[in-house]
């Protein structure tokens, strides 16, 4: 039954192809690239009201003009500047230029549009989902396979076999491009820290991470043993 069999390699081969089209399609009639314009739209409005302090409804084209035409030096400096991870407006430079580019250039270049919507959205939003999906399918692979060793599955009806081998093949290879396109854990780190109201111990408005107030302790046990 190769319906059965293929069913699931198939649909992610199917769903694969439908984003690589819809990504160089017009954005006023498919559905990724209206998600791509989406993020990018997003960014810029958070770099405008970091730069204007008011929110700006038009796009801000000075600040993607900026971006564009910045070298590296100067993609570290307007990080310092606008409080962005360094990663993050790379991703959002090369958008913007895929974005402005040629279809031909858009094809070569085509996961710097995917890039944009799979980092700000889909591998935020959806990671755990996809993990437990990932889960789901190796138990059901595991029953599966249980089955046909205690010969409820005949070896001459295989598809469920096939079924159950090509999910959990989709579903790992779904999870692996989520952990491609994600943010290291030091870019969540950096963003947590910087986007936190806290307050340090000695009275700064940096935020203090473990680390240093683990130092500040061993630094207070001492001087008290001291005393």
């Amino acid at each position: 039954e190769p319906i059965t069999s293929l069913f699931s390699p198939s649909t992610i081969f199917g769903v694969g192809l439908a984003i690589f089209i819809t990504s160089l399609l017009p954005s006023n009639i498919v559905f990724m690239k209206q998600k791509i314009e989406r993020e990018i739209a997003n960014m810029l409005t958070k770099i405008a009201f970091h730069q204007y302090n008011q929110i700006v409804e038009e796009e801000p084209k000075e600040i993607s003009d900026q971006i564009i035409n910045a070298s590296l030096r100067e993609i570290h400096s307007l990080s310092d500047r606008w409080k962005i991870n360094i990663e993050d407006l790379k991703a959002l430079r090369k958008a913007l230029i895929w974005r402005n580019s040629n279809i031909f250039y858009k094809v070569l270049h085509i996961n710097d549009g995917i890039t944009m919507y799979m980092r700000f959205y889909f591998t935020v939003q959806y990671s755990n989902t996809v993990l437990g999906f990932v889960y789901i399918g190796a138990a059901v692979l595991i029953i599966i396979i249980g089955l046909r060793g205690l010969k409820f599955i005949p070896s001459t009806q295989p598809s469920l076999v096939f079924f159950a081998l090509g999910l959990e093949f989709s579903l790992l290879i779904t999870y692996a491009f989520t952990l491609m396109y994600g943010k290291q854990e030091d870019d969540n780190e950096m963003i947590s820290s910087e986007g936190s109201d806290g307050v340090s111990l000695l009275g700064s408005s940096k935020p203090v991470n473990s680390k240093e107030i683990e130092n500040l302790l061993r630094v207070f046990i001492k001087s008290s043993n001291k005393s």
